[in-house]
């Protein structure tokens, strides 16, 4: 082994060793994911073998030596892959893929022991490799509609890597069943100068990867009401200002329903804080059931609650806020085998050219509400400042 080698090695056995250390502390803090348990144990396996490919005289003989680093390599890309489609919970591949390494280390165990293949034997890692890392990209891709900037990243290093991971296995193939020096040469060199670039590479961007995920959780946490699931009021406050910007832009309706449950200081009195948890949970599924992906719901405080519907015109809204206020009237909730009754007032606004943002609109349909709650509860109001109710059930604005 020249010194160049055995420095690189070096250099691959403690970088295996860090990244092993950096994704056991990302599965400790956040929140044990499965995934990153696997990368760890993967870099964990990757360290043995670089420490095993430094000394290879430890071994009784040239044939265990491979064996093992062999099934250490294999261990590295099976758990690498599981990593991806644990983090992507993807459907495509087999949920246990380590009946296929073992078949890949079938192969090995024939080409070193039973039949010796000194280019099959060589080649089998680097292949299993490049069709490993090229799933892998493909798992990340296909993991949501819209990739992030990070799993592009990713996906482009373990593309990279792969291609480089076939080429060297064609040119370990081409040494024959003899081993070519010649061939033998030009493989290690190949395989030593692209492997350590691309195993950093690939290590690396997985960790920007789940820093990334990290990041996106939680906003997603610092946007979402806790006890419902829906947005907060700083969610509302983001996608509402999008959603106003872009009625501004194009003049596409928008228009704001404001509700909140009728007298639900009496769940909390009559069955307790928790049920009164339970009727909020309810509340918000009631509401969620049968909106349009594009539609914006939010709990601003208490027992209130904002829905706001893009292209949506005010007589399309009504309809909406009435149809809501009748299902909730109708589906009760059940408290210890108990059914308790539960309604909501409604208040109902669209954007004007007077509103300078969505928060004007949404204090109109809040006064709205607040008509609804005088006028007896359980109904529907409408914000009177642009539009009135005619004999007919119509709209028409109040200048007419």
């Amino acid at each position: 082994m020249t010194s160049q080698v055995y420095y690189i090695i070096v250099a691959m056995m403690l970088a295996s060793a860090t990244l092993s250390v950096i994704f056991f502390i990302a599965w400790k803090s956040m929140g044990r994911k499965n995934y990153a348990l696997s990368w760890s144990v993967a870099f964990l396996a990757a360290t043995l073998q670089w420490s095993f490919n430094l000394q290879p005289s430890l071994f009784p003989s040239f044939e265990v030596y491979w064996l093992t680093v062999n099934a250490l390599a294999l261990a590295v890309i099976t758990l690498g892959i599981r990593g991806h489609c644990q983090r992507t919970r993807c459907q495509f591949l087999p949920g246990n893929l380590w009946p296929y390494a073992g078949l890949v280390y079938v192969a090995v165990v024939w080409a070193t022991v039973v039949d010796p293949n000194v280019g099959l034997r060589t080649a089998l890692i680097p292949a299993a490799a490049c069709l490993s890392l090229f799933l892998s990209a493909l798992i990340v891709l296909r993991h949501r509609a819209t990739p992030r900037p990070a799993e592009w990243a990713v996906a482009t290093s373990l593309v990279l890597f792969g291609i480089t991971q076939g080429v060297a296995a064609g040119m370990a193939a081409m040494q024959g069943p003899t081993g070519d020096v010649t061939y033998q040469a030009l493989y290690l060199n190949f395989n030593f100068t692209t492997l350590p670039a691309g195993y950093m590479a690939t290590g690396m961007f997985v960790i920007f990867m789940l820093a990334s995920d990290i990041s996106i959780d939680m906003k997603e946490i610092a946007i979402r009401d806790q006890l419902t699931g829906v947005l907060n009021r700083r969610g509302l406050g983001e996608q509402g200002a999008q959603a106003y910007a872009s009625s501004r832009r194009t003049g596409r309706p928008v228009s704001v329903v404001m509700t909140d449950i009728d007298r639900f200081k009496t769940i909390n009195d009559d069955f307790g804080h928790a049920c009164g948890d339970d009727a909020l949970v309810h509340f918000s599924r009631l509401l969620i059931e049968g909106r349009r992906a594009e539609d914006i719901l939010a709990r601003v405080g208490g027992e209130e609650f904002a829905l706001i519907l893009p292209g949506t015109p005010l007589e399309r809204a009504l309809e909406i806020a009435d149809r809501l206020r009748a299902r909730i009237e109708a589906e009760d909730m059940t408290v210890n085998g108990v059914a308790v009754k539960m309604t909501a007032s409604f208040g109902v606004a669209a954007i004007s050219a007077k509103d300078t943002c969505l928060s004007d609109t949404i204090t109109r349909a809040d006064r709205a509400l607040y008509r609804s709650k005088r006028a007896g509860r359980n109904q529907v109001d409408l914000d009177s400042s642009q539009m009135m109710i005619a004999e007919d059930g119509t709209l028409k604005s109040i200048a007419s």
